[in-house]
């Protein structure tokens, strides 16, 4: 069974456990990947949460049993995972802009939501920068931030607080000075971004970050799928694409499969802001062994 059977297998497994005891690591084992794997990947490829996905499908369901049943929307709502039926009514509401009880009674349209399902699409040939490097075992220094179930909407909505100066300033934590300040390099060479058991964690080798109390992090020994995007990108736009690239196309139809609950960005920035759009570039490293 290849990896895309491996993942509709899951996705299946899903399906048939919505009402029931849906268990994150059957689902993970199903598809022969970590449970924190998992969620990253269906993230990547469907653009939405593991929960906001269940979450979706269930009140699908839900609105075809208020339609073609006639059991008591109290025994819905506690059919679909809701403890009572007011919780039930809004998040209802919320996905299908009407009520319950209204929609019950023939008003109003849904918003529904049919199972997911992947494919390999070709959407034309596209390059891709790829190498395969051997990592000796490097610790990282860094600040990290809980991203599974803190309610953020999408990873890069995490990873952008994190970076910007306005609000969480990472890079301010760890390096003296400030982006573009005249005469400061601190920030100049290469940043990581680890996404590792549902947190997100800018670091850099203890070189280049001034002393302080910060976490660690090692980045394993081993061999690593290293992928580059062109000069000049900004991250909030290259990463989600080259993550797609790599989850949606490459490792799918490579020998090679994930081996860590690990992906790793890899910034190449300049403390000057002219220096830094004209030669900043990206890599993702993926933990890699031989299927």
């Amino acid at each position: 069974m290849d990896m895309l059977e491996q993942l509709n297998a899951a996705v299946e497994y899903i399906e048939a456990n919505l009402c029931a005891g849906l268990d994150l690591d059957t689902a993970a084992g199903i598809a022969c990947v970590t449970a924190d794997s998992f969620i990253r990947f269906f993230s990547y490829m469907t653009g939405m949460t593991l929960t906001e996905y269940v979450r979706r499908r269930r009140l699908t369901l839900a609105a075809q049993e208020l339609r073609y049943s006639k059991m008591p929307i109290i025994d819905i709502a506690m059919k679909y995972g809701y403890d009572n039926a007011a919780a039930f009514s809004r998040a209802f509401a919320k996905q299908h802009g009407i009520t319950p009880s209204a929609y019950r009674k023939g008003k109003g349209s849904l918003k529904v939501y049919p199972p997911v399902s992947f494919h390999i699409m070709v959407k034309g040939a596209k390059a891709m920068d790829f190498r395969i490097l051997e990592l000796e075992e490097t610790v990282l220094y860094g600040v990290s931030k809980q991203y599974e179930g803190k309610g953020y909407k999408t990873r890069e909505e995490l990873r952008n607080s994190m970076w910007a100066d306005y609000y969480d300033d990472v890079p301010g934590q760890l390096c003296e000075g400030k982006w573009n300040q005249p005469g400061n390099t601190s920030y100049d060479g290469i940043w990581f971004g680890l996404w590792q058991d549902g947190k997100y964690m800018i670091a850099r080798e203890r070189a280049n970050i001034k002393t302080g109390d910060f976490e660690t992090r090692k980045l394993p020994a081993g061999t690593y799928a290293a992928f580059k995007t062109e000069t000049g990108g900004l991250a909030w736009e290259e990463f989600p694409k080259l993550f797609e690239q790599i989850f949606g196309s490459w490792l799918p139809t490579s020998e090679y499969r994930q081996k860590y609950n690990l992906a790793v960005e890899v910034l190449h920035l300049w403390t000057d802001h002219d220096l830094r759009q004209k030669k900043r570039y990206y890599e993702v490293w993926i933990p890699v062994e031989k299927k």
